[in-house]
């Protein structure tokens, strides 16, 4: 279930139609509206996760923290039926009693648009809130909390050198992130970047045959890199973190760092017929048919008996491979269509 409690972002990212849509001054719901909007869920039935749709949760961090003891309490006094999700900025790592407070609220997992790890790109971007301390550190900070890290990339900013894509694959690995999304950049409708690349003549026209905003998509301008690099990049970087042995043991590893700081309050159970037949199939696929089969028992058995507080997140992390595994294919297939209808474009 999803419910929005602010609006807006503070930062200024060059590429980002947020600010254009909602504005740089976030605006939140009252705690008590929130907590009226779960109830209804609670009472509706629903015990399970929820995810909260703001595109940055702590853009309005004074606001943030008046909600939280509340939302702590609340899910005390119902027996904590709801665990959470959200977006938020990377500046998450640098406030030790905002990371406190939401692990004590019941969020498991928070998105972070990390983009790159090079700096001169975030730089060009704007992203400068990415450059104020080491990204690879706050990812550790924020897991240490028992806050589990998914993460957005971005290739294709102006300037990027060669080998973005090797350097990207290089930190999700260093850092242990499970679930990195990586995209070719696009200049989004009356962003700063569309505007400015309209001023220099470089955007695309034509480009209405596909749909922008989705991770398949090449970008809708002239890059300072060939296209057919960036796209081959892509490529190349979605295939090597998915490929099963080596997500298998990122997943490990940051499931390890993760098991640290959840609480057992967190440790949720979802019992539904699915549920068993995912992890039924999940078993047969990767624990007998596949090159994984020995990886995966060991590392199961590891889990299972060290970190148990996360082994209901290690099995739904392994499961989601499944679909990554197909759809590194499809990407492959819809990247060749659009580099022979950008030959024609430009």
């Amino acid at each position: 279930m999803a419910i929005q409690f602010s609006r807006g972002c503070p930062f200024q990212c060059e590429f980002c139609d947020i600010i254009v849509l909602y504005g740089r001054k976030p605006r939140t719901k009252k705690p008590a509206q929130v907590l009226h909007e779960l109830q209804v869920l609670l009472d509706l039935g629903w015990r399970n996760e929820v995810f909260l749709v703001d595109d940055n949760f702590i853009g309005n961090k004074r606001n943030v923290k008046l909600l939280l003891p509340e939302l702590q309490q609340w899910q005390k006094q119902n027996g904590y039926p709801f665990s959470f999700t959200t977006e938020a900025s990377v500046d998450l790592a640098d406030d030790e009693d905002l990371m406190q407070a939401m692990a004590r609220c019941g969020f498991r997992r928070v998105f972070l648009g990390i983009e790159t790890p090079d700096q001169e790109s975030l730089l060009v971007t704007q992203k400068l809130q990415n450059t104020r301390a080491p990204l690879a550190q706050a990812v550790d900070r924020i897991t240490s909390h028992g806050l589990q890290v998914m993460a957005g990339f971005i290739l294709g900013f102006d300037g990027e050198q060669p080998g973005a894509g090797e350097r990207i694959a290089a930190f999700v690995n260093q850092t242990g992130i499970p679930l990195a999304m990586v995209g070719i950049l696009q200049a989004l409708p009356n962003t700063a970047l569309w505007h400015r690349l309209a001023k220099e003549g470089r955007l695309l026209k034509n480009q209405d045959n596909f749909d922008v905003g989705t991770i398949t998509h090449l970008l809708n301008f002239v890059p300072t890199r060939p296209i057919a690099d960036l796209a081959a990049e892509l490529v190349q970087v979605f295939s090597d973190l998915y490929a099963p042995i080596p997500y298998l043991e990122r997943v490990y590893r940051y499931s390890c760092k993760l098991s640290i700081g959840r609480s057992p309050q967190l440790r949720r159970w979802n019992q539904s017929s699915s549920i068993v037949l995912g992890v039924l199939i999940l078993c047969w696929r990767q624990g007998v048919v596949r090159e994984t089969r020995w990886i995966f028992w060991k590392r199961l058995a590891q889990i299972a008996l060290n970190h148990s507080l996360v082994l209901d997140e290690y099995l739904w992390l392994l499961m989601l491979n499944e679909h990554f595994i197909d759809y590194k294919d499809f990407i492959g297939e819809q990247i060749e269509l659009q580099l022979a209808f950008q030959s024609l474009a430009l």
